[in-house]
């Protein structure tokens, strides 16, 4: 059946079938399945094509990987210099406020020998002060510490204190620390011995004999319980917060090669 519609530029002639839309129609079973057909060839791959995407995919996964990788450890370093500034700045603030000392510990090797241990020595620090206000500054280490200030901090996943900091039997270290404070999991006081700085009461840093504080290092790896680094560890990703002997403000910077 021919139509007439009218348009700005004259009758425009359409023809129109009289033949029914239906499914049992012959002519459009065939139609519909010459489009389907058509559908399946535009939507398909060939195997060149699945391979050159697999290709192209194996190439992006092989660039961004080392580089998140390395932003994970960046990441975990910053997080491990706002940690430790902050607890050194909590012990400060503390043993100005109480008048009285106060310190950072850092276990290390020799930080108890059980499995509970483990997880502290190298990865975790504590800020600890007396429970008696009353104490003058000390300078007598059998008066052991008794108070934790804020909970035992662990550092980010990956992340290390450099065992060389964490020395009391050479110059330019730390002192030994005596406290009798709480380690989780267990629930009572137990007494321990491990490296740290100490505030006075003024804000300075209190040193030893010969102990001038030479700061904390970090790292990206592990230390094994004899302190010694992990092999695959990179040596090259650490930082050190140092401190100034009389004021106790630190100073974050890139360290030298341990």
């Amino acid at each position: 059946m021919t139509s007439f519609i009218p348009s700005a530029v004259g009758l425009i002639f359409v023809e129109v079938s009289r033949e029914p839309i239906s499914s049992a129609n012959p002519q459009f079973k065939i139609k519909n399945q010459k489009l389907q057909h058509s559908l399946r060839t535009i939507a398909a791959f060939t195997l060149v094509e699945l391979l050159a995407v697999v290709g192209i995919m194996g190439l992006l996964a092989a660039v961004a990987v080392p580089a998140l990788k390395g932003l994970t450890g960046s990441g975990g370093r910053k997080q491990a210099l706002s940690q430790v500034m902050g607890a050194l700045e909590i012990a400060r603030n503390t043993a100005i406020s109480t008048g009285t000392n106060a310190a950072v510990i850092f276990p290390d090797g020799d930080f108890g020998s059980g499995d509970i241990y483990k997880a502290y020595k190298y990865r975790s620090m504590a800020v600890v002060s007396y429970l008696d206000t009353t104490i003058a500054t000390n300078t007598n280490s059998n008066i052991p510490f008794e108070k934790l200030v804020s909970s035992w901090i662990t550092l980010p996943q990956g992340i290390s204190f450099l065992p060389a900091y964490l020395k009391t039997s050479t110059a330019s270290n730390m002192i030994s620390v005596t406290a009798n404070i709480r380690i989780p999991p267990q629930t009572n006081n137990i007494s321990i011995t491990c490296p740290g700085i100490v505030f006075q009461s003024d804000g300075g840093l209190l040193d030893g004999a010969t102990n001038s504080i030479a700061g904390v290092g970090f790292f990206e790896g592990t230390v094994d319980t004899s302190g010694k680094t992990n092999p695959t560890s990179k040596m090259t990703s650490f930082e050190t917060v140092r401190l100034t002997r009389y004021t106790g403000r630190t100073i974050p910077t890139l360290a030298p090669a341990p």
